[in-house]
């Protein structure tokens, strides 16, 4: 009887168009641009459900909107996606993560000196992007200021004008951003790598198919990264993955 049933549930998810919410203004990875859901973690979702012969539907949300419809149920997964022990707890985590990238800590170039531990941050200002997880050390220290902002952007900007001391964000976030915005290119340093973060598919402990998609999207993932799908994605994207 188990069996039939998860054969059904399977067969259920394989039917529908599942909705997957993705994160609106994470440009290189995830972002909502001139009408459509792109980036490098869309291809790689895409390609993985492909895979598996499963439809999908993204569908663009603010990242901290996106993952509370997912912890509801309303949605059966987002991304993306660097789990604290909060988010393990609250969502369901695939065996295969999407990708991984630095997160680090900028400052003005003119400012710019290492920082070797986070106490030196006590008292003092970082942008960070509201919903974002930077890491267990950053994120439990409860003695720098924590400025909220909306997008990486807006913590750049802040940081150009004097209005924080640095700004957290992810290297290949930066990087997509000096590109579009040749102004910044040479503005800011990183000091400090926050953490090298992996990158996942949250999915919802109360969704119905929750469970049989999350199998889904691992045997999609695993049969991309053995065809050399994956790796085609990540040299489309330029992308090189942060180091163990």
């Amino acid at each position: 009887m188990a069996l039939c049933c998860l054969c059904m549930q399977g067969l259920g998810v394989a039917d529908e168009i599942m909705r997957i919410g993705a994160e609106d203004d994470w440009y290189p990875y995830t972002a909502l641009r001139d009408g459509q859901v792109q980036g490098m973690s869309v291809d790689i979702v895409r390609a993985a459900f492909a895979a598996s012969n499963t439809r999908i539907e993204l569908q663009p949300y603010p990242y901290s909107r996106c993952m509370e419809l997912t912890r509801i149920g309303q949605l059966a997964a987002c991304f993306n996606t660097a789990p604290d022990a909060r988010i393990a707890s609250e969502f369901r985590l695939p065996e295969e993560a999407l990708f991984s990238d630095d997160i680090l800590l900028w400052a003005n170039s003119s400012q710019a000196a290492p920082i070797t531990d986070l106490k030196q941050l006590a008292g003092r200002k970082v942008a960070v992007t509201i919903g974002y997880e930077y890491g267990s050390a950053f994120d439990n220290n409860h003695e720098l200021l924590r400025v909220p902002v909306r997008r990486d952007r807006n913590g750049f900007r802040m940081l150009q004008h004097g209005r924080v001391e640095f700004t957290a964000a992810y290297r290949g976030t930066a990087q997509a951003l000096f590109r579009e915005e040749p102004e910044l290119r040479d503005a800011f340093r990183p000091v400090a790598t926050l953490q090298q973060a992996k990158l996942y598919l949250s999915f919802s402990r109360y969704h119905p198919q929750a469970e049989a998609l999350q199998q889904r999207f691992d045997q999609g993932m695993r049969t991309i990264r053995s065809n050399g799908r994956y790796q085609q994605i990540l040299a489309q994207w330029q992308h090189q993955q942060a180091a163990d």
